[in-house]
């Protein structure tokens, strides 16, 4: 009989006995990843009498690719548009949260005597929160769609990608073995250039793959090809020095932009499914409960000052990037648990051999702490944020809601600026793909150029003369990119274009193919080229462009349906009117209602069938099945989903939300609607949307009277169809 494989038989035990942890988990509701990590324990080698399993080796390649299937997963959840979307609060949230923690960790550690690297692992370790941890545990408190979770789970988007920048970064650091040196600076950019590489390239040529197989492709061809897409960017990044992690994680934001995203998405989930189960049980596994039990002490600090820390951290980012008390405080208190990627980061200074055996100890005692507790801080904040606006001063609560509507204005002005942010990305973008032609000019054709040839100058200058080739359409788009902005400001603009294009291309030809020569060559060939191909340089270049802006924005309006619309800790949701009790406001006018006054919310549109009533009047008639946008804040949306959904109706998957949007307009000193009420100035019927507040002076107004005299400097919110809400 043929003998059965080692890793065969330790796979049957793992996933056996975690199976039944995790069905005892659940039957207590507790965290799978717990479980996980418990089963990990009882099988691992630290727990009497014996080790369950013998072919460890294996197991820790099995543990890779759990990693590698995670972060693809994580990826196909990412994408740049949500990125736009969850916007300035969620970026400055994480980035305050994130360097925070890290250096809190390092300190603590210091303090405790641990050597560097210990210390920087520690604190990274500590930083990300587990966004299936805090997603779990806002499903099951019936808190998704709150206003304070859309903002948690922007800045779980962002503080992934922060992740998976650490992971590289932590590499490089051991490598180099300091942080701050001219190597370190180089490996960043290296890395920025070949992460905006991979990026550019696959969504070039990815989107053209699937649109070529979509009609035909089978279930079982689409796992096996985006499975390979994903182990194929993996083994690049590793042939790059760099993380799997990063490999597999920057192929699912790749892949998230096709229309193939949710099928593949589903299809591939066992597979993560499997292999992050085994990657958990062989976290578990590494815990000693000696150890543990050792430094319970440690442990206990190290949780209750992350704990602290990220709640302190993360309210105060909010805070500071313009959200209210109510909403920064809340998703302060949602971020406590660490989780996956506090383990990949464990596994990664495992791998690398640089921190002590206790290292992954604590941080599991911190994890599986912070993740029990996660929760119960939830259900806390809500305690919390009523105390203080119970007892907070009149003229407290006035300071922190000038200082929200400031940072909106600012927010407000900066968003009309986007002819300058369009030039800036066209300068970043091409400036980008201008060094990967000449680096990869320089790798790949200078050595076939040089089987033909043997004089090396003329080596040099055909290679150089095709990298300019390829790269002059790009270089077109940088020496003009000044015509996005509005032609009286334009001078500025094409000098800083020009002088940053001239300089890229003289540092890269004497980088590369550096002789006496080129330098001066440039100058006459250049001109030559553009004077000769003008048109036919832009028409390339423009063709480019186009195809890549409508691949980014193909998936644009699919991607997240609960845009951050959030004036004042309000936001839109969708309801259907299906109640038909008598005190339903369902049959009656939107007058009759008197919804405002009743529950303080705004009905921004009314579907009815194939029929969208936006801005609806006073006379329109609530019918029953009509889907409302409502904006309102939490309170007022529970309040009146109480008065007009039936709580035992199932309701349709909603898919208008993503239609509306909310516009900051600032009324500048020659504005026409100043000195003229809201309703004479017609600003709802040219901005085609209904007017929701008014700021002025640091005062806002939640549904101005229509009668109120429009002013100088005034901030309006107006909500409409994206399609017809200016921008």
């Amino acid at each position: 009989m043929h003998e059965l494989a080692p890793l065969i038989i330790d796979l049957a035990i793992m996933l056996g006995i975690a199976s039944i942890v995790v069905l005892l988990f659940q039957k207590i509701r507790q965290p799978v990843i717990l479980g996980y990590i418990i089963a990990g324990i009882i099988i691992g080698p630290h727990t009497p009498p014996y080790s369950l399993v013998t072919d460890i080796d294996q197991i820790q390649t099995l543990s890779e690719l759990g990693v590698i299937f995670l972060m693809f997963a994580l990826g196909l959840d990412f994408s740049f548009h949500k990125l736009k979307q969850i916007g300035f609060s969620a970026i400055i949230t994480s980035i305050i949260k994130v360097s925070t923690i890290v250096i809190l960790g390092f300190s603590l550690g210091w303090m405790m005597q641990w050597n560097f690297y210990n210390c920087l692992f520690l604190g990274a370790a500590l930083a990300i929160s587990s966004t299936t941890i805090i997603i779990k545990s806002l499903d099951e408190l019936n808190l998704r769609g709150k206003r304070f979770t859309d903002l948690v789970f922007g800045v779980l988007i962002i503080e992934d990608l922060l992740a998976v920048l650490m992971l590289t970064t932590l590499s490089t650091v051991v490598v180099t073995k300091n942080l701050f040196s001219p190597e370190m600076i180089w490996a960043s950019l290296k890395l920025i250039l070949v992460i905006g590489g991979w990026f550019l390239s696959g969504y070039f040529i990815i989107p053209i793959l699937f649109r070529n197989i979509i009609k035909y492709i089978s279930q079982e061809t689409l796992t096996i090809l985006s499975t390979a897409l994903c182990l194929s960017l993996a083994v690049i990044a590793a042939h790059f020095h760099y993380s799997t992690a990063l490999g597999s994680f920057i192929m699912g934001s790749i892949l998230a932009e096709t229309p193939l995203a949710p099928r593949i998405k589903q299809l591939t989930c066992p597979l993560r499914d499997v292999f992050a189960a085994v990657f958990f049980i062989s976290i578990g596994m590494m815990l000693d409960p000696k150890t543990l039990l050792e430094n319970w002490s440690t442990i206990l600090i190290i949780s209750l000052l992350t704990i602290i820390g990220k709640i302190l951290a993360t309210s105060l980012g909010a805070f500071l990037s313009g959200q209210s008390l109510n909403t920064s405080v809340r998703t302060g208190f949602s971020m406590a648990p660490i989780g996956e990627f506090s383990f990949i980061i464990v596994s990664l200074s495992f791998l690398l051999k640089v921190t002590h055996n206790t290292l992954p100890q604590i941080i599991i005692g911190v994890a599986t702490i912070t993740i029990f507790i996660t929760p119960y801080l939830i259900k806390l904040s809500e305690i919390i944020t009523k105390k203080l606006d119970t007892n907070l001063s009149t003229r407290s609560k006035y300071f922190l809601e000038s200082y929200s509507a400031w940072v909106y204005r600012a927010l407000a002005s900066y968003k009309e600026q986007t002819s300058y942010r369009k030039f800036v990305a066209r300068l970043a973008i091409n400036g980008i793909i201008i060094i990967l032609t000449f680096n990869l000019t320089h790798e790949f054709v200078l050595p076939q150029f040089s089987r033909l040839a043997t004089n090396i100058h003329f080596i040099k200058i055909s290679s150089w003369l095709f990298a300019l080739l390829i790269a002059s359409p790009f270089t077109w788009g940088m020496l003009f990119g000044f015509k996005l902005i509005p032609k009286n400001r334009q001078i500025p603009a094409l000098f800083l274009g020009g002088i940053l294009t001239i300089t890229e291309i003289i540092v890269l030809s004497i980088t590369y193919f550096g002789t006496w020569y080129i330098s001066l060559g440039i100058a006459i060939i250049a001109i030559t080229s553009f004077i000769l191909a003008y048109k036919q340089l832009g028409t390339s270049y423009h063709w480019f462009e186009r195809y890549l802006v409508h691949i980014l924005q193909k998936r644009h309006r699919k991607q997240n349906k609960r845009e951050e619309l959030a004036p004042w800790d309000t936001h839109l949701v969708e309801i259907i009117a299906n109640n038909q009790t008598p005190t339903s406001a369902v049959g009656k006018t939107l007058s009759e209602s008197q919804l405002r006054q009743n529950f303080g919310i705004n009905i921004v549109a009314i579907k009815r069938g194939s029929k969208i009533i936006s801005a609806p009047r006073g006379e329109e008639q609530i019918l029953l099945q009509d889907e409302l946008i409502v904006l309102g804040n939490d309170e007022q949306i529970d309040a009146f989903k109480k008065n007009i959904e039936d709580p035992h109706f199932n309701p349709k998957e909603k898919d208008i939300l993503e239609d509306f949007k909310l516009k900051a307009l600032i009324l500048e000193d020659n504005n026409p609607y100043i000195g003229k009420s809201i309703r004479n100035s017609k600003v709802r019927e040219q901005n085609f949307g209904l007017v929701v507040g008014l700021e002025r002076k640091g005062h806002r107004i939640l549904n101005p009277d229509p009668n109120i005299i429009l002013k100088s400097n005034d901030l309006l919110l107006i909500v409409g169809q994206r399609e017809q809400a200016h921008t």
